[in-house]
């Protein structure tokens, strides 16, 4: 049988019917129609199929994860399509071409096994599949909505060696693995910021490891990697740039990129930024901004205060409305391993006295684990 040239001939792939080898793919995916092709709701083998037909028609490919979202017409350019998140608003169409795709995707590395837990359909999770098919590695992805407890339990059963997922799925993950079997080779953050905290837990978890956190949307593709265990990015690539891409900042604070390949084109992401010392760090998205009593507060700058405290795993904060103030502060936490809220209580109430007033939580409440969105990332209400 005729490879494909991109799959691998050594990958292979297990999930929920089994496991499936590159050979099996390519045959299924001969079988497609590929001109103007659209994958619903798709996992990992109903996407790596696809492209295998995409790659022999030229035609496009549709990976829909919202079917509410009608598909484009008048294509047929050879591109692949993605829906952003939608967590901006409603979910928007993005073209890519594999050619790109996999130029950013780095080579060369020992073959693995590589666990899937974005969203397929998602940009991250495109990532992810690529990756593994490229390089000959063995993907492990679990059934959809699977709990941290599930995911965990897979990959100690498969012996992962690379996991890619948001800080959300992060600290849901060291909980549910505790003290479980694993050694990991690379761990990969992205979708949201990543608080120190939490970097320096998974490199207290697994000290070996090579760990990244990537900043990327589902328009523009991958723009950066951050690799020295430091949360936001280096300030002065404010100065000198990072590769072929400029940074800057808004007048409303907002980190805007500019060059490479997104020409002279320059993208205000809406994640809003503020430089302290020799750091860009992330204060959340502008979208997110809540007004309480005419201040302006970043919930996530709230959260990552509230997570420097080890008996805290994760924590959500949302606006309320209040007829007073316009709104308050709303903060869930989910407690560390041990950690109860009759001993820790105290401690958490006093730490958040260290924020100012109006980013102090009016109202704290203990949960089990935190919603999230089909892309791993909290489900959090807008801003106001």
């Amino acid at each position: 049988m005729a490879q494909s040239d991109w799959l691998h001939p050594a990958f292979t792939l297990a999930d929920p019917r089994g496991e499936v080898d590159a050979a099996a793919l390519i045959e299924a995916g001969r079988h497609l129609d590929g001109q103007n092709l659209v994958l619903p709701h798709p996992d990992a083998r109903a996407i790596l199929a696809g492209l295998v037909a995409h790659e022999t028609s030229g035609g496009d490919l549709f990976i829909q994860r919202d079917t509410g979202v009608e598909v484009l017409d008048g294509q047929g350019q050879g591109l692949i399509w993605l829906q952003s998140s939608g967590s901006t608003g409603k979910p928007k169409w993005a073209s890519h071409r594999l050619d790109e795709l996999k130029s950013r995707l780095a080579g060369g590395q020992a073959r693995g096994t590589w666990l899937l837990t974005y969203a397929p359909g998602s940009f991250a999770g495109l990532q992810v599949i690529l990756s593994a098919a490229l390089g000959g590695h063995h993907l492990v992805t679990g059934a959809p909505g699977a709990s941290a407890t599930d995911i965990a339990g897979l990959a100690v059963r498969h012996k992962v060696s690379h996991i890619s997922g948001t800080p959300t799925f992060w600290r849901a993950f060291l909980i549910a693995l505790g003290d479980g079997d694993l050694d990991l080779a690379a761990v990969t953050l992205g979708g949201e910021a990543a608080d120190q905290a939490l970097l320096d837990a998974l490199a207290a978890r697994f000290p070996s490891v090579h760990l990244r956190h990537i900043y990327a949307t589902t328009e523009t593709g991958t723009l950066f990697t951050i690799s020295d265990g430091r949360a936001g990015f280096p300030a002065s690539w404010f100065e000198t740039g990072i590769g072929a891409l400029r940074l800057g900042r808004s007048e409303r604070e907002t980190l805007t990129v500019r060059g490479g390949r997104l020409g002279e084109l320059a993208i205000d992401t809406g994640d809003c930024i503020a430089v302290e010392g020799d750091r860009a760090l992330f204060r959340g998205r502008i979208d997110s901004v809540v007004n309480i009593g005419g201040v302006k507060v970043w919930p996530e700058e709230v959260e990552a205060h509230i997570l420097a405290l080890d008996c805290v795993a994760d924590v959500l904060v949302s606006p309320r409305a209040n007829p007073v103030t316009g709104h308050i502060l709303v903060a869930e936490i989910v407690l560390a391993a041990g950690a109860m809220p009759d001993i820790h209580e105290a401690q958490i109430k006093k730490h958040v006295m260290d924020l100012p007033r109006a980013a102090r939580p009016a109202m704290i409440r203990y949960k089990t684990h935190l919603d999230t969105g089909q892309t791993g990332k909290k489900a959090r209400a807008g801003g106001a």
